[in-house]
């Protein structure tokens, strides 16, 4: 069954080198997700939490533990299975029902072709909204613009530490508020 009063932000951390080239025999893979559900009804924020996954295909570079902050070690420690995180978002987080929002195309690949790599059920379902492609119409930018460009635009500071999945997911969804929020106050002016 749908939900249409909550829906899920989405960002996620993966694996990666500098200039994006991996060492042979490793691929990319999703270190973390983050998820921000939002009441679309009060246009407030209800949760934002973080799936640290364990890699299974890469490992993690000083790079990448400089970009997200995460480190094997804590990966190892804190992290689930990829398996396990997309169980967790379907069953805790009602992802299968719910609008997903993220703000590239890019977290949809990637989940979608981890999943199809390693034969676990995507967890999301059909229905996405890709927030800065939203902020690009809202705005009349002739671009895509980046996280904390759309921020900056909108007259709000990023919170937190870039290129964590929990904050980055939690930042989107601010966007996402402001535009909805703008977007009622016209359609009530009028």
């Amino acid at each position: 069954m749908k939900n249409f009063n909550l829906v899920n932000v989405l960002d996620t951390e993966l694996t990666c080198y500098p200039d994006g080239v991996f060492p042979v025999g490793e691929k990319q893979e999703i270190i973390e997700f983050g998820i921000t559900t939002v009441d679309l009804r009060t246009l407030q924020i209800v949760r934002t939490i973080s799936i640290p996954v364990k890699p299974t295909m890469s490992t993690v570079s000083a790079f990448c533990t400089e970009l997200t902050g995460w480190t094997a070690a804590q990966l190892n420690r804190q992290g689930v299975t990829y398996a396990e995180a997309c169980r967790r978002l379907t069953s805790k987080h009602g992802s299968g029902s719910r609008l997903l929002v993220t703000d590239s195309n890019g977290d949809v690949t990637s989940v979608k072709e981890q999943c199809k790599l390693m034969g676990v059920e995507y967890p999301f379902g059909e229905d996405h909204l890709n927030v800065a492609s939203l902020f690009a119409m809202s705005t009349a930018q002739r671009q895509n613009l980046g996280l904390a460009e759309m921020l900056a635009h909108l007259g709000m500071a990023f919170e937190g530490r870039q290129h964590r999945a929990d904050v980055d997911s939690l930042n989107i969804a601010r966007v996402l508020i402001k535009l909805l929020g703008s977007a009622r106050g016209a359609l009530i002016l009028t």
